[in-house]
């Protein structure tokens, strides 16, 4: 049977696992979803065609399907996990639909790696949003509802970042002036200046690391993108202790 394998590339080419290696040898069609985050296809010295997220979503994945009704083997790369964070689910319920074998090879998600980065429990993460740049001047509530949300239950958040128009991901530095803009506009003590949070950024890849610090320090640092935001909840000894040994934002800035 024609087989579509969503291969997961982890955080880096360092954290490829055997079983994406072998997906992608069994392939004869290779794409990369390239809107999710960063990855360098050339790390797996194979030739792979980009798909964006309107190629993915809006066309349903036609190119792929293409190849897979030509009888040959198809794999969609995705950074990090294939299914942590995005959309293809709904890939995998239409190809299957359409009798196709669909297989998922797990990678490292940014989720739970920027989790154990912080130091923060995995058990204690409440939902996760994104946050956006604003769309026709409207910025959306989701992030600031959500933490308020989480907060209230001594949960922590997480927040993955916009992607722009032109492909480019949004910095930590714009995301915490988009929430803090949000402050302005609700103005129930969510996303105050002096908010502390956790900045993982560039997870697996040179230059990356982790650091916390204020929203009003992170709209002035140069942090690098591809990153993600932790809203830290309530925090028990373990975690306390662990968070203040890293790096302060505050400190990157001089």
């Amino acid at each position: 049977m024609t087989r579509l394998y969503l291969v997961g590339l982890g955080l880096s080419p360092r954290f490829l696992t055997d079983a994406a290696r072998e997906a992608v040898k069994d392939s004869q069609c290779i794409f990369i979803d390239v809107y999710t985050s960063y990855f360098e296809p050339a790390a797996l010295e194979v030739e792979a065609k980009p798909l964006d997220r309107r190629e993915l979503e809006d066309k349903g994945g036609a190119a792929i399907e293409e190849c897979l009704r030509a009888g040959k083997n198809a794999a969609l790369l995705v950074p990090g996990d294939p299914l942590a964070a995005t959309a293809h689910a709904a890939l995998i319920a239409s190809f299957r639909r359409k009798g196709y074998d669909v297989v998922v090879v797990p990678g490292v998600s940014a989720v739970c790696a920027a989790m154990s980065a912080a130091c923060l429990s995995i058990y204690k993460l409440g939902g996760v949003a994104t946050v956006t740049y604003p769309r026709m001047g409207v910025y959306s509530a989701r992030p600031y509802e959500l933490v308020e949300q989480n907060l209230a239950r001594g949960l922590h958040t997480l927040l993955l970042l916009d992607v722009k128009d032109d492909g480019g991901f949004m910095p930590p530095s714009d995301a915490a002036r988009v929430l803090m803009e949000l402050e302005g506009k609700f103005g129930r003590g969510v996303f105050v200046g002096k908010r502390q949070v956790a900045v993982a950024y560039r997870l697996g890849w040179p230059g990356g690391g982790t650091a916390v610090g204020s929203l009003e320090d992170i709209a002035r640092s140069r942090l690098p993108a591809p990153a993600v935001l932790i809203v830290p909840g309530s925090l028990n000894p373990v975690e306390r202790e662990c968070l203040s040994t890293l790096p302060s934002v505050g400190k990157l800035l001089t």
